[in-house]
């Protein structure tokens, strides 16, 4: 799979935390759930995202992609 496939992790029971972590501060969710997945293949993946969301926020495209990672990791882990 890709780097952005991959960086959809299950966290158990944190999805909507980290859904809003991520619409506060983008691509820190991201990270969040690549440190606590269980899946360790896709953690790495996850981490490399949620840095380029965090420094892409300045012109709101990292912003978004935060707001769609952070959907696709609700649905993944509930």
């Amino acid at each position: 799979m890709g780097l952005l496939e991959d960086s959809v992790v299950k966290v158990k029971g944190m999805g909507l935390i980290i859904l809003i972590v991520n619409i506060l501060f983008p691509g820190i969710g991201t990270i969040l759930a690549g440190i606590m997945t269980e899946e360790k293949e896709k953690s790495q993946s996850a981490i490399i995202v949620g840095v380029l969301q965090f420094i892409l926020a300045s012109c709101c495209i990292g912003w978004l992609w935060a707001i769609w990672t952070g959907i696709q990791i609700m649905q993944a882990s509930d």
